[in-house]
């Protein structure tokens, strides 16, 4: 493989791109700023020409690609910013009233007349969330500027975040960069747009708890919902190298094996269950489609690849289970967001996976930075090679040495 790839970029005479990938997986994204903070302090002058997310890990990677600074510079703002956040700032818990009021309008409801403009879309406000990314992503109009400027330097080629249309059920990556195309496949589809808070808030809209987002005439959810392939944005962007960070840790045997209850499960026992079947584990799924490619692109003569080509890949993620650490902090009891807790049984469970994804606690918050930061120092040596063909940067905020200056690129006024 290493072969191959040193030959293909010694015959196109520049690195390949390398994508970053960010998963979803709640207050448990924290994570992933973590290793970022390392790897931004380890390797300065790499860049990420393609990032894209889904769900929680679209705020990550919206915050990268919107800050015109150093990599370094905006791993540590995505630090600040996690360190920053309180539950207050992602939610606002309706009240277990309203949330009953609904269920009796619909139940009373017979389809036929609209139900009022009040009526309950989710269990928790987001109108928090909006304030807090618009605040953090310096933007008072709900575009994002540092995006477009970064890709007018070169720094950046395309940023891409993960929705799902929740009237066709289709994975609608929404996508801003340069030389890019649309693609669509029955399940999936890839959209040139211009990108705004708006697309963050769909991507990260968890189903029944966040209400849905309107994009053009449809409503949008979640992105990890329908996201079987979460690798596939990047590889339709053009990635030849994909770092992919995951919020799942990966159980041994052992582990595995262990009981998380004693007795019959409680219903936040499964609820975590599926939202990890979801969100996270189809990272795993499509990781391994990949390398299967791969070995068998490996062995084809360039002639007879039909355009296919190895991607390297490498996934980080953490060495502890980030759903059992939020058993040892006390979840959150405002409204609805308490019968998701208590009322389900969060508390009876060894990994309360469903109340890891909304604990946003500074106590829980701070553990995940460290954790996140001393894996990847850990994996030292495993980033350093995989790393070692990503394109560079210069200090500073300049292009990377392999792209063509681009002229006219003026910093955005919030971001200077």
């Amino acid at each position: 493989m290493r072969r191959w790839w040193a030959s293909w970029k010694e015959r196109i005479g520049r690195p390949g791109d390398c994508a970053l990938v960010l998963s979803g997986g709640g207050a448990r994204s924290a994570y992933q700023a973590g290793v970022l903070h390392y790897i931004a302090e380890a390797f300065p002058d790499r860049a990420f020409t393609i990032m894209t997310g889904v769900s929680a890990g679209a705020i990550n990677a919206a915050q990268l690609a919107n800050h015109t600074g150093t990599f370094p510079e905006a791993a540590a703002r995505l630090v600040q910013t996690w360190r920053a956040v309180r539950l207050e700032d992602v939610m606002e818990p309706e009240s277990r009233w309203k949330v009953l009021r609904t269920l009796l309008r619909r139940a009373r409801s017979n389809g036929e007349q609209p139900l009022p403009e009040d009526t309950l879309r989710g269990l928790v406000d987001n109108a928090p969330l909006r304030a807090f990314l618009k605040r953090h992503l310096q933007t008072t109009d709900g575009r994002l500027h540092g995006v477009a400027f970064n890709l007018k330097r070169g720094t950046l080629r395309a940023f891409a975040v993960t929705t799902t249309n929740y009237s066709t059920g289709q994975s609608v990556t929404w996508v801003e960069g340069r030389d890019i195309h649309d693609w669509e496949r029955p399940d999936r589809r890839g959209v040139r747009t211009e990108l705004t808070v708006e697309h963050i808030l769909a991507s990260a809209a968890l189903p029944l708890v966040f209400p849905a987002i309107r994009l053009g005439d449809a409503w949008y959810g979640d992105g990890g919902i329908s996201l079987l392939t979460p690798l596939a944005p990047a590889i339709h962007l053009g990635a030849d190298a994909i770092l992919a960070i995951s919020t799942r840790y990966k159980r041994s045997q052992a582990e595995g094996d262990a009981h998380d209850v004693a007795g019959y499960p409680p219903a936040a026992q499964i609820l975590g269950l599926m939202l990890n079947a979801i969100f996270l584990d189809t990272l795993d799924q499509d990781a391994a489609m990949l390398e299967r490619i791969n070995r068998l692109v490996t062995k084809l003569p360039p002639h007879r690849r039909d355009g296919l080509r190895p991607i390297r890949l490498l996934i980080l993620r953490p060495s502890v289970d980030l759903g059992k650490l939020a058993a040892n902090h006390r979840p959150p009891l405002k409204g609805a967001l308490r019968f998701l807790t208590w009322g389900l049984g969060a508390t009876e469970t060894k990994t309360p996976d469903s109340l890891s994804m909304m604990l946003f606690d500074p106590g829980y918050i701070a553990q995940l930075l460290e954790i996140g930061y001393e894996d990847a120092r850990r994996q030292h040596d495993r980033i350093a090679a995989f790393l070692e063909d990503a394109p560079r940067r210069p200090p500073g905020n300049g292009h990377p040495a392999e792209t063509p200056e681009v002229s006219g690129a003026e910093a955005p006024p919030a971001a200077r």
